[in-house]
Order: structure tokens, then sequence, then C-alpha cells
């Protein structure tokens, strides 16, 4: 019986970059605006797929803006919104069918008022774009006295990706140490995973959910502090078993927090978990032909990724924010928070680990020492370098690193400066493209044209030269000139092209 291998090969990577710019109004039961104080934002890629030389994906952004209100400039006054967006981003050689993978993020962010009751923001956006084109490729498996050398690959297989909606509900009381609310503003949570494993058809998540919370205190000052509790989760998803590997992204859809009493809240947090279950298998790959020598094999050549090094491990940047000349002396700091500055990281591999890079955003919201005690924000952003220790890496490999902010601290170190301490969460992928000549059957005949400087492949449905210029990694030109091809355009399924070895 024969076996198969799913493959991905790549068409196309881009980094494109676009606005999304929206008015906010202020709603009639919120005061008129002062100034702007600041706006953080999520994003979440809801979908993207593959048309013919293009692609579409879709998004949401989740805001919050603060604001600084009117009659009471020590006031903030917080909005939420979530802004649609869609784009369309030219992309020769993509096809309906293509895989299409978008890390989108917010890579920095503008806001001004227009005017008391219109708020102006601005958002850029970012977005990795990988298509692949997925394969199944069947070679042989064992055939009667034919003696077939193996290589073994250790490789990456994919069950589907399934979401599931969870709405966490929790009574917090705020510490002893805090005075009490006179009225909530915001709050602004995180969840950091502590836990995943899998089971039978289930995937287990545990973590804690740590909320950063601003409100008004019954002596009027603008006050924060941080409530957080732990959660288990147990999702069903079918063919999942306790030797395979788990992966959860997390996202805060929306979050509200209600007053009960002036020690005590009700936090309100709706989240969506994207998991996404993959097998590493190791694939006995059919390669040479030992015995009889009368039999000829019959082959294929693709491209393995295969897997190299996981690791797992968390980093700290460290910096100094200077205040402005034109804002006002600190009193005291309420909240800190980071994320990672959009088309800034930078992962390489080198002999025997992985060089990251990268820089952090910082935004700060602070109590100004004035008579009146307005709020005030401060930002700058600090960078980070660090080295990975994997022996087994080597310059040429590939690198996929996932960098997220997990805590960000600020420390008052006098009127005029801030010590910054980002805590961030990094998980390291190394993987090796390897060229493999698969033996898909086995013939009695030669195969005719033998060549050590070219391989050959045959033409089918849907391939055009550019993907597969992309896919053997060599320019158009090259194969129109190799293969005395006279129409680009026109390739004939069947058809055998010269390709140069690598």
């Amino acid at each position: 019986m024969n076996q198969q291998l799913q493959i991905s090969e790549p068409v196309a990577r881009r980094t494109v970059e676009s606005e999304v710019i929206r008015n906010v109004g202020i709603p009639s039961s919120l005061p008129s605006a002062e100034r702007v104080v600041s706006v953080n934002a999520r994003l979440e890629i809801t979908e993207a797929t593959a048309g013919t030389g293009s692609i579409v994906y879709s998004g949401i952004i989740r805001s919050t803006i603060y604001y600084a209100s009117q009659d009471d400039p020590s006031n903030v006054v917080s909005i939420r919104r979530n802004f649609n967006f869609t784009e369309r981003v030219s992309v020769p050689g993509a096809r309906p069918g293509n895989e299409v993978n978008v890390d989108g993020i917010i890579s920095d962010i503008d806001f001004y008022l227009i005017n008391d009751r219109l708020i102006g923001v601005e958002y850029l956006v970012t977005s990795d774009i990988e298509i692949t084109s997925a394969e199944r490729i069947t070679f042989v498996n064992d055939i009667p006295d034919v003696e077939i050398r193996r290589q073994k690959y250790r490789i990456r297989k994919e069950l589907k990706e399934q979401n599931y909606r969870r709405q966490f509900t929790s009574l917090e009381r705020i510490s002893d140490n805090n005075p009490d609310i006179k009225r909530e503003i915001n709050i602004d949570s995180d969840i950091q995973l502590i836990d995943i494993t899998a089971g039978e058809d289930r995937v287990i998540v545990r973590g804690i959910v740590r909320s950063d919370f601003l409100y008004l205190s019954t002596t009027g000052k603008v006050e924060y502090t941080q409530l957080e509790f732990p959660f288990e989760e147990s999702f069903v998803f079918r063919g999942v078993s306790s030797e395979m590997s788990p992966f959860v992204e997390v996202n805060i859809i929306n979050e509200e927090v209600n007053k009960i009493d002036e020690r005590r809240v009700r936090l309100n947090i709706n989240v969506l978990f994207k998991v996404l279950v993959v097998v590493e298998e190791v694939v006995e790959i059919p390669t040479e032909i030992v015995s009889p020598v009368e039999v000829f094999p019959v082959r294929r050549t693709v491209i393995v990724e295969r897997i190299v090094a996981e690791e797992r491990t968390r980093i700290q940047a460290r910096g100094q924010i200077q205040i402005l000349e034109s804002s006002p002396d600190i009193d005291r700091i309420i909240r800190a928070s980071g994320r990672l500055e959009g088309g800034s990281l930078v992962s390489e591999a080198v002999s025997a680990g992985v060089s990251l890079s990268g820089v952090v955003d910082v935004n700060v919201i602070y109590v100004a020492n004035l008579p009146d005690q307005p709020v005030y924000f401060a930002s700058d952003d600090i960078s980070f370098n660090y080295f990975v220790d994997i022996p087994e890496v080597n310059a040429d490999m590939n690198v996929f690193a996932d960098v997220k902010v997990l805590k960000t601290e600020a420390r008052k170190i006098n009127e005029r400066e801030i010590e910054i301490r980002a805590i961030l969460d990094v998980n390291i992928l190394v993987t090796e493209d390897v060229r493999v000549s698969i033996i898909v059957d086995v013939s009695e005949t030669p195969a005719g044209e033998v060549d050590t400087g070219f391989i050959f492949y045959t033409v089918r449905q849907g391939d055009t030269l550019y993907l597969i210029a992309q896919r053997y990694g060599v320019s158009v030109n090259r194969l129109i000139s190799i293969n005395n091809i006279s129409n680009p355009n026109q390739l004939k399924v069947g058809q055998r092209l010269r390709i140069p070895r690598s």
C-alpha cells in the first residue's frame, strides 16, 4: 500500500502596511473632551482568502480611547469601540485554493481632538502575509523483491484549527491599600496562559486573567489597581490524543467592569480561544532503490521543512522614559502598558543559536504634580537584544519567532524620569528546508533523460512559470531560457521542464 506525504510549498510572502482611520463621537451621556490622553488597541485577523492574483483579508480593531473631560481635567473618561476593516493585496501567483496566513499587528497609533465631541484616531496596521500551496504526494511503500533505502524526517502535521468563545465573570475586591471606589473609569485585561495539555478528544487550558482597573476614588483622585483570577477550560477537539502538541492563541473580544460597592467590582470578560493541534511525526521517505538493479525509480522532487529545534523562554527589556518638557512633573504613576513595535522584531539563525532584537512601545499614564491632579500620558520605546543558545542551529536555517509582552512595570525615578521593565514571552521554531527526491513509483525501463545538472518537472493543472520558479528558487527568465519557451503564459499539463539543481 502506498503512503502519502502532505507538503506545503511557498507561493509568496509579503509585508504590507495599511491605515485604518476612524472618527469617534463622544456619546451624549459622557462629558465633552478637553484633550485625548491615550489610545490602546488590539488587532484580530478574522478571515483571509486567496483569489486569482490577489488575497483579501479582514480584521477587527478593538480600541479604548482615554480622554480628559472639559469640566474636570483630572477626570479620565474611556470609550470602547470596535472597527472592522478589509484589505485587498495584489500577489502575483496567488490563486483560489491557496492557503493564506496573515499575522497583523498595530504598529502605530495617532490620535487628535477634532472638537470637544469628536476624536480622530489613525491606526497603522502592519501585516505579514504568507501564501502556500498544499499538495499530497503519494510515494511507494513496500514492493515485493525490491529493496528500498529510506530516510527519516521529523515533520509537522496540523489538525484543523478550532475556535471557542468563553465568558469569564468574577467578583473582585480591591486591595486594602487602595482608597474606596466612587466611579469606575476603565478595565484593561490580559490573559497569561500557564499550561496547555492535550487529552483524549480535548485540549485543557489553564491561565490567569490580569486586569488593570482604573477608577475615580471617593477623594476625587484617579487610582489604579491590578485584579487577577485563575481559570481552567476544557475544549472538545475530536481526534486529539495526549501525545499531540496543542497551541492556543487568546483574544479578548470585549470586557467591562461594574461597581458593586466602594470596595468590590464585577468583571465580565468575553474571550476567543483559537486552538491548533500539531502532530510531530517521523516519516520514512523512499530515496534510493538498492536492488534489483534492473528496476528504475520514478521520482518527484519536493522541499520538506524539517524541524530542527523548538525553544520557549522569557526575556526582559529595560529602559527609561524622559518626560517631555511640555508635560508637568510626575506625582505618581497610575499604569503602564507595552506592545511590540510593528516590524521591529528581527530573528536570525546564527551558529549555535538564534539572535533576537526588537523594540517595545511603552505607554504610561501618570498623575501630574499639580494642584488639580490632572492625568497625563507619556510614551517612548525601549529596545532589546538577546541570544538564545540552541547548539544544533546553523546560520542558513529558518527561524519563526513569536514574541509577546506579558507584563510591563513602571517605577518613578524622579519627577522627570520613569524606569521601565517589560517581560517578554518568546517562542522559537527553527526549521531547515531540505530538497528530497522521493520515489513515487518504480519502472522496468529508465526514465529517459539523465542530466546531473538538472532535475525534471512535469507541469500539473494550475501551474504557472511564476509558481514553479518560486518553488525551486530560480528566476522565471532562466526557466524560459533553459527550456526554450516561446510563450510563458501557455504551459501545457504534462509538459516536461528542466530545472537547474541548487
